[in-house]
């Protein structure tokens, strides 16, 4: 730098930069935090939900997939099954009346089902008691039927004197707790088998449950093929009705002995669709639309309740639940990598030591609990995962603390004179920047507060100073967060450059993504200027992308490192444009062009400005696709729809676009000028050659 070599080499100060050797008591330092941040990390909600996350991953991907065991079907009562049933004269709303699920239980019953688990609780009496008496008595003469009930109440029509009437009923379990326990984050993982529905249709087992070992959810069972049937309920409803008709003719008090009798006498009901439950257990839910027994699970999408029984039932048939380990034994293994890397630290063996350790012993327990799960136990990999992750940065940290203090010593002795970007890049590589002047795409920034001069007569000097250091302190550490080099301050109005000067790939796209979050920063201190002063501030910001001539502008005494060129005078007048579009933020055709695959741009029309004889597109940036409202995508869509028309010169039809758009957002300025517009152009048409554009008469 020519303004030291005027000088001569400065000699460094021995007693400065000088660094001493890192004593024992140093090395080990970074083992307290460390050890708080493990152990916040595994006592804290972050830890189970990361494990959840882990867990869930790997149901829907396991490392060895078994296949459900043989011997069930599912049976839904879906939208198919609604049609059907409307076709055929028999339709109703849900919930359906008795006489529907007494169908479908003869129904399954005369075609052979072994068992009938029925993942529905009548817990309340309907209102037409002659079918809740049918439904419980026919119920009751099948052995094969199991019904649901919560941990307190039956079925109303199987009640305490009815059981007391009926003993020979209930020799065997012939209800099963359909309450299924969700975990903090309502996902349901882990199935208790005691006096379940699932094990109320197996002979009695010693298992008491655990975590689920999934086999997919109802459309994945589905596309399995014909290992576990998937079928309409529809068709056994209709039959049944047919058969209940001639029961309830035969036997018209419902009475169990004779209606024993009467249901022998009814043939088996056989053919295509009949068939294939022969001989299955079969479980039987609702899917259909306004049924709400939608579950989440970890396979994915909400899931019909009765899938959990299901799986259930496959994890007792094979004794095949998954038995998770102690959280204590993730914590143990957790110290134990720790320890490890702290050795390495003290033994200071350099940086790749710890590193190729962290990450095999991550690989390890990730891979190693990931296999675990398909072999029936599960490890919480999260917590020594972590603690490896936190004890190789302190480790790192520990390593470099010689180097990181000497860097800062110097940024201390020069980091009044240059920015603390460039010594940075001068401590790291001094040969990375030229100084001196280049020429390179980067994207300017320029943001400037809308109501300021107002506010600034309300306040005293002291507090104004507050207010602008405040927003200013704020608005950098976004910018910089981005990857801004902070160029300037002027006054309230801030310019700063992305992909200066450090090279910075999607440059454009980082300083659409800084605009937005200063907007939100502004945000949050209007909600705090309405309190106290009653009014609010806006901001305007113009971004612009290309060519510039980048170094040090100034005198020998004095340099600041700074962009010039047509592409830096764009971006200003773009953020003063903003007043004459009454829109945020200004995107220059450049950054528009970047940025459209990623975020939300509005387009405009041509800007030329003052000096300037051709004119720039110029684009609206709105925000983040994720976080636009509904009613802000209609708009839209309906503005894009209207501003295609309008640059097509198709006036009349964007006029009545245009309309629409303005009634969804009527305080829009630029929708509003451009239907005056269009509708001044469907009248008099513009010439040939004619396109949108607004001149700045000012600069």
């Amino acid at each position: 730098m020519r303004s030291l070599a005027r000088y001569g080499p400065v000699a460094p100060n021995p007693r400065v930069l000088k660094v001493s050797r890192p004593t024992l008591v140093r090395r080990w330092r970074w083992l307290v935090p460390v050890a708080l941040l493990v152990l916040g990390f595994h006592f804290s909600p972050l830890g189970p939900a990361l494990n959840h996350a882990f867990f869930d991953g790997v149901s829907r991907h396991p490392f060895h997939a078994k296949p459900p065991p043989p011997g069930s079907a599912l049976v839904m009562m879906d939208d198919d099954m609604m049609k059907e049933l409307s076709d055929k004269g028999f339709g109703f709303t849900w919930p359906p009346p008795r006489t529907t699920f007494a169908a479908l239980i003869v129904g399954l019953q005369r075609a052979g089902a072994s068992h009938i688990v029925m993942d529905f609780t009548f817990i309340d009496h309907s209102a037409a008691a002659e079918q809740d008496a049918f439904l419980g008595n026919l119920s009751a003469i099948m052995p094969e039927v199991v019904l649901a009930r919560t941990t307190k109440q039956w079925p109303a029509f199987w009640d305490e004197t009815f059981v007391k009437e009926h003993p020979a009923f209930f020799q065997i379990p012939r209800t099963g707790v359909a309450t299924m326990d969700a975990q903090s984050d309502g996902v349901i993982r882990h199935y208790t088998a005691e006096a379940s529905l699932a094990a109320a249709a197996l002979p009695p087992s010693d298992s008491s449950g655990g975590l689920l070992r999934w086999h997919g959810g109802l459309e994945q069972i589905r596309a399995n093929g014909s290992r576990v049937p998937v079928v309409s309920a529809g068709r056994y409803i209709v039959s049944g009705l047919h058969i209940i008709d001639r029961l309830a003719e035969a036997v018209p008090d419902a009475n169990p002995a004779a209606l024993t009798q009467a249901l022998a006498k009814e043939p088996l009901l056989t053919g295509p669709g009949f068939d294939e439950l022969r001989g299955r257990t079969v479980f039987v839910g609702a899917s259909a639309s306004g049924t709400f027994d939608q579950k989440p699970f970890p396979i994915g999408n909400l899931e019909p309740g009765v899938i959990v029984h299901w799986t259930a039932w496959t994890n007792l048939v094979e004794n095949d639940f998954i038995t998770p380990i102690s959280s204590w034994y993730s914590l143990a293994v957790a110290v134990l990598v720790v320890a490890i890397l702290a050795l390495f630290g003290v033994q200071k063996t350099g940086i790749l030591g710890p590193i190729l350790f962290s990450a095999g012993a991550s690989i390890i327990l990730i891979g190693g609990a990931y296999i675990g799960i398909s072999l029936g136990w599960y490890f919480q990999p999260s917590t020594p995962v972590v603690a490896a992750i936190l004890a190789l940065i302190g480790v790192v940290a520990e390593t470099f603390w010689d180097e990181r203090r000497r860097r800062e010593e110097v940024q201390t002795m020069f980091g009044s004179y240059v920015a603390p970007e460039v010594v940075e890049m001068l401590v790291r590589d001094p040969n990375a920047i030229r100084l001196g002047g280049e020429r390179r795409e980067a994207s300017v920034f320029f943001c400037d507060l809308a109501g300021f001069t107002d506010l600034s007569e309300q306040v005293t000097p002291g507090e104004l100073l507050e207010l602008i250091n405040g927003y200013l302190q704020e608005t950098s550490d976004c910018l910089m967060e981005h990857g801004a080099y902070i160029d300037k301050y002027i006054g309230d109005a801030v310019m700063a450059i992305f992909g200066a000067p450090l090279h910075q790939p999607g440059h454009a796209l980082a300083a659409c993504r800084a605009a937005l979050a200063a907007m939100r920063i502004l945000e949050e201190r209007n909600k705090k200027l309405l309190v106290t002063h009653g009014r609010t501030l806006g901001m305007r910001i113009g971004i612009n992308t290309g060519d510039m001539i980048m170094g040090n502008l100034g005198s020998e005494r004095k340099k600041n490192y700074t962009v010039l060129g047509d592409t830096v005078n764009l971006a200003s007048r773009l953020e003063g444009a903003n007043k004459e579009f009454g829109t945020g933020i200004l995107l220059g055709e450049t950054t528009s062009k970047l940025v459209r695959d990623h975020l939300v741009i509005r387009p405009l029309t041509g800007l030329k400005v003052k000096g300037k004889n051709t004119a720039v597109n110029v684009c609206e940036l709105v925000g983040e696709i994720a976080d636009l409202t509904p009613e802000k995508k209609n708009f839209l869509a309906v503005y894009g729809e209207a501003h295609s028309l309008y640059t097509h010169r198709n006036f009349a039809e964007a006029a009545s676009a245009f309309e629409r758009a303005a009634a969804l957002e009527p305080h829009d300025s630029m929708t509003q000028d451009l239907l005056e517009d269009a509708r001044r152009f469907a009248a008099a048409p513009p010439p040939p050659g004619w396109y949108p554009t607004l001149s700045l008469k000012t600069k």
